[in-house]
């Protein structure tokens, strides 16, 4: 009986795992997307000191954003996990440099933007953002 119980639990493991997509392109996540999350979402800050609160008012009306993340996106408040939008609203279209990760079929799996401090609101010297499914994957301060 133990027997049977434990390559249930294998069977199960491999069933489930198998049901993951091999990349976010799977899931519906591509760099189509992205970027039009990033040209919606990042006019809200054009430029350092420039924000357009018309912009942040369509985002929470159109439900990209809640109130309380349209809230930490004027803050520049921005977590792991968060929706790709809150991140491209509060640091803007200022990219610096923009890398794209790939699978082995090509598919984009995720990709990350550097934006630097001279033209966008973000921590001196920069942050680089990964992103990877419309969501925050991490953020890390750069030197360039």
């Amino acid at each position: 009986m133990m027997k049977k119980m434990l390559v249930l639990l294998v069977v199960f493991q491999l069933a489930a795992c198998s049901n993951q997509p091999s990349s976010a392109y799977e899931s519906g996540w591509t760099s189509n997307t992205n970027e039009d999350a990033y040209a919606a979402c990042g006019s809200f800050r054009i430029k350092k000191g420039f924000q357009d609160p018309a912009v942040m008012n369509n985002l929470v009306a159109s439900h990209q954003l809640t109130r309380e993340q349209a809230a930490r996106a004027v803050q520049r408040n921005v977590q792991t996990g968060d929706p790709e939008c809150l991140a491209f609203a509060a640091y803007g279209l200022d990219r610096h440099k923009i890398s794209f990760y790939k699978n082995k079929a090509g598919e984009l799996t995720s990709k990350s933007v550097t934006y630097l401090c001279s033209e966008s609101e973000v921590p001196c010297p920069g942050l680089t953002v990964t992103f990877s499914d419309g969501k925050v994957a991490s953020i890390a301060v750069t030197s360039k």
